[in-house]
């Protein structure tokens, strides 16, 4: 019993460290995003965290991915990897780190909409609250979250949150038979097969210089923001329940915007810190088991 209790309680420990590390995505970005432009940081983010998540694989060995599974990692990869965080960062670059984080944090609500358009799964009464309160939060915050509204970045927001989710949903159809390890570290390799020719072409057309600020926030990106917080997260899930830990999704916007302020000086305004409560409170109604 004690042991139980210690595990959970371990469990909880590296929930907490991970929401933390992913909140400080969306401010640490932003030392990139200055000088280089969004699909730029992706390629370097993914580049350097395949290496690592591969030295990490080798000592623990790689299944083979069977013929049926592979059309699944490609659109892991592609839409998951690719799109979803190319719109994540886009959204970053244009909208406040706070606000940017807030609307990304609605993936454990997008999820249920999606997983039941493709996989046909019954969305209970009280998700289809959680969600209903959700997006009254992100109504309430729009326009108000410190410096002016990016139409444009909310959008690619909402577009990151949505292709997210459909990539989730085809994790769930390999994650029983390989390591969500080697998933992540199969689905950053695909994406990199688009993020390349996409990053070249981004360079013929946008300035780009790497500054130690920036350089320094690619490998933080990559090394603490990935492989750390993906190993991190993997062993929660081992620990505690996909709905236990989807509950704590509210402390990545609560990082972002307290980091937001301290290190980037966004206003945070009464407007932001009620959309933030509502959007909290549909999310953990959503999740609760």
């Amino acid at each position: 019993m004690v042991g139980n209790m210690n595990q959970k309680r371990l469990g909880y420990i590296y929930l907490v460290i991970t929401f933390i590390i992913w909140g400080s995505i969306y401010v640490v970005a932003k030392y990139a995003l200055a000088v280089i432009p969004p699909l730029t940081v992706l390629l370097g983010r993914y580049a350097l965290s395949v290496l690592i998540l591969y030295v990490i694989l080798k000592k623990k060995g790689m299944k083979k991915i069977e013929r049926a599974d592979r059309k699944y990692f490609i659109i892991i990869g592609s839409v998951g990897y690719f799109v979803s965080i190319g719109f994540q960062l886009i959204g970053t670059n244009l909208l406040d780190a706070s606000l940017a984080s807030l609307i990304n944090a609605l993936n454990p609500v997008f999820i249920p909409l999606i997983a039941a358009l493709v996989l046909k799964e019954r969305v209970s009464l009280r998700r289809i609250a959680g969600i209903a309160i959700s997006v009254a939060g992100v109504y309430a915050i729009l326009g108000v979250g410190g410096g002016e509204l990016s139409l444009a970045g909310i959008a690619a927001s909402i577009c990151s949150v949505t292709f997210w989710s459909v990539s989730s949903v085809m994790v769930r159809k390999v994650a029983g038979k390989y390591d969500p390890i080697q998933i992540a570290f199969v689905g950053m390799a695909i994406a990199l097969c688009f993020n390349i020719p996409a990053s070249i072409w981004e360079l013929s057309t946008t300035p780009c210089r790497f500054t130690l600020p920036a350089v320094l926030s690619l490998i933080y990106l990559a090394v603490v923001c990935t492989a750390l917080a993906h190993t991190l997260w993997n062993k929660s899930l081992q620990l505690l329940s996909a709905g236990t830990c989807s509950m704590l999704y509210p402390l990545q916007p609560l990082t972002s915007a307290v980091l937001g302020v301290l290190l980037l000086h966004e206003q945070i305004t009464t407007g932001f810190v009620i959309g933030a409560v509502v959007i909290s409170a549909g999310i953990l109604i959503a999740v609760k088991e």
